[in-house]
């Protein structure tokens, strides 16, 4: 076990504001056997640690740091079972380990910090209790991480709340997209000679460049709001896209993304230009991303031109909104219920269009 004894002393001496003579005066020792407790060079006598505890307020385990050991293996606990419902998209579970979890622990800005996440992302989730969240770990929390996510989650929410000048405020502290971890820690190992890890990074940065193409390209639709031929080209420009860093034909964990391009072209070219061929590609290329989606082994790997020997990656990746699968979403498209504009009424007939229904609810 290991036992922190010495900095904790020296947290909690600082934290009551007394010098190191005042507890030996206190314990009856000198104030150079409180020092080398400090440094970590010995420990005090057994007969000691009781007092000790007593005088700081706080357990026997908390001064020898057993309570924070304790501590952090509950916290594990609850990630992995976080992790579970991830996994499944069972998002109002997930939301109540992690209040558990600050019920247990209520200042702890690591619980604070995924329950903030998890309400974010949970149908469940209440704006103003996120925004509550958010502004918390902001004041209270020096970690770069729960700092950067309290940040970009509180922005997202204060949209939400059209709060939209104190989004803005906080957007204009933030750094451009060149000044990021991942496109700097690439220019390290280029300029490093880090080859291996150099080249890691590179791929999952394009892979992350992709899921931003994806999110700016619902913007540039949202932009052009009402120029349907527009959004075709928009769409397709995407699947362009997708087949470059793509090339093999495997898309992963992006099926879930390119599978809507395809759904959206469907429909645009049926309400627009009645386009039985069109329409009939791109819902067939949807049936398929979602099908390989919901058929991901355990592991995975992206190869391709870009790829080189491969990046792998694991289910454990994908973290699910919902408890349905793609292919009952693609359905509940099709079918009328999602948008419930009819756009597929006119081809239900077709045996292509059976066979695409049959093979989702085969999935299914």
């Amino acid at each position: 076990m290991n036992i922190t004894l010495d900095k904790n002393l020296q947290s909690l001496r600082i934290s009551k504001g007394n010098t190191q003579d005042d507890l030996a005066d206190f314990l009856g020792v000198t104030h150079q056997t409180v020092s080398k407790w400090e440094r970590g060079e010995n420990y005090p006598d057994l007969t000691l640690i009781p007092p000790i505890a007593e005088y700081y307020n706080v357990t026997v385990d908390d001064l020898l740091g057993v309570g924070e050991i304790k501590k952090r293996e509950r916290i594990e606990e609850y990630k992995a079972e976080s992790a579970q419902y991830d996994r499944t998209g069972e998002a109002e579970k997930r939301d109540e380990v992690w209040r558990r979890a600050v019920a247990e622990f209520p200042n702890n800005l690591e619980c604070l910090t995924k329950l903030m996440q998890s309400l974010h992302t949970s149908p469940e989730g209440s704006s103003d209790e996120v925004i509550e969240l958010a502004e918390r770990i902001l004041r209270e929390s020096t970690d770069s991480a729960q700092r950067e996510s309290a940040t970009q989650i509180l922005v997202l929410n204060l949209m939400c709340e059209e709060r939209f000048d104190e989004a803005e405020k906080l957007i204009n502290t933030l750094p451009d997209v060149y000044i990021t971890t991942n496109r700097l820690l690439c220019d390290l190992c280029a300029n490093r000679g880090d080859r291996e890890r150099g080249k890691n990074i590179a791929c999952n940065n394009i892979l992350t460049y992709f899921e931003l193409a994806a999110m700016d390209l619902y913007n540039l639709c949202v932009f052009n709001k009402g120029d349907y031929e527009h959004y075709i080209k928009l769409h397709e420009v995407y699947l362009k896209l997708a087949d470059v860093i793509f090339d093999d034909g495997f898309y992963g964990f992006y099926n879930c993304r390119i599978y809507m391009r395809h759904y959206w072209l469907a429909k645009l070219y049926s309400n627009l230009h009645n386009d039985e061929e069109k329409a009939r590609y791109h819902l067939e290329a949807a049936a398929k991303c979602a099908i390989d989606f919901d058929s991901l082994p355990e592991k995975f790997t992206y190869r391709g031109t870009l790829f080189g020997e491969g990046i792998e990656w694991t289910q454990k990746d994908i973290t699910r909104s919902s408890t349905e699968s793609i292919c009952e979403r693609l359905l509940h498209g099709i079918d009328g219920r999602g948008l419930d504009d009819g756009a597929f009424d006119r081809w239900r007939d077709k045996d292509w269009f059976k066979a695409v229904t049959e093979k989702l609810e085969k999935k299914c």
